[in-house]
């Protein structure tokens, strides 16, 4: 299973259907009298929020984004520990339990779509992929809803009463997003960064390309593939020369404690 998303920009009016609908399952905490509760500026962390890219034309135009779930994905490769990784099903997740908050996948995604929240808010998550404090966040196409059972629904494309949003698997040829994809219709923004996006747009008939879909400068933030390099020549093997040195510790502690008993 390769799971995708399709934005129609033909059907999509703006409503901010999705981006509420977004905030409400995967950015709301739940308040003891049953209430939820947002963080201040909740749009910022809503995991589809708008954004205005230039056109061909010059002019500026109002799309929403999210993460792009690469299959080369920039932010995979530059976490050290692990962290963040993709699942069978290809979408790009972050395991809280492994994440030591550096923020490098937060640097190291070219199309700046992954957030962090540094000020908390009261309440409690209403499931493990929500929104917490300190851990970078990003879109996970509602993977909480994921029963194991086949394809689930997105909050963003349950919300949408336009069809703008349409969600499916890539590996299955009677898919609509596949016929979508594989004829062309729907196309990957900037695709020439070569991180092979899982989110695909129509464009606007006769009007534009997003040609400029949000991209970090050159001088902002790490060159990933910089950083991957390090992390496979530097900080893999200095790992493994850490659990070396480890066991051997532990095998010269053993001995001697062997060697106390024997002269005791």
């Amino acid at each position: 299973m390769k799971l995708a998303m399709v934005v129609d920009l033909n059907k999509c009016v703006g409503c901010y259907a999705c981006v509420v609908e977004c905030m409400v399952e995967n950015i709301a905490r739940r308040l003891p009298d049953g209430t939820l509760s947002l963080p201040d500026q909740p749009t910022n962390y809503a995991r589809t929020r708008p954004y205005r890219v230039l056109t061909y034309a010059g002019d500026e135009k109002r799309v929403f984004i999210q993460c792009l779930h690469c299959e080369q994905p920039p932010c995979v490769y530059a976490c050290p520990t692990g962290a963040s990784f993709v699942s069978p099903e290809k979408v790009v997740l972050l395991d809280e339990s492994k994440c030591i908050r550096c923020g490098l996948c937060i640097d190291a995604c070219p199309y700046g779509v992954r957030t962090r929240l540094l000020t908390d808010y009261p309440g409690e998550v209403l499931h493990e992929h929500a929104l917490k404090i300190g851990i970078p966040d990003k879109c996970t196409f509602c993977y909480h809803r994921n029963t194991g059972s086949g394809l689930w629904t997105p909050a963003c494309v349950k919300a949408c009463s336009f069809g703008a949003r349409l969600f499916g698997d890539l590996d299955n040829p009677k898919d609509e997003v596949t016929r979508l994809v594989t004829s062309g219709l729907a196309v990957p923004p900037r695709d020439d960064l070569g991180t092979k996006p899982k989110l695909f747009y129509i464009p606007r008939k006769g009007a534009y390309e997003m040609v400029r879909y949000p991209i970090r400068g050159e001088d902002q933030g790490i060159t990933y593939t910089m950083w991957s390099m390090m992390k496979d020549s530097l900080v893999k093997p200095l790992s493994v020369l850490a659990m070396v040195g480890a066991t051997v510790l532990g095998i010269v502690h053993i001995i001697r404690e062997r060697k106390k008993v024997k002269e005791e």
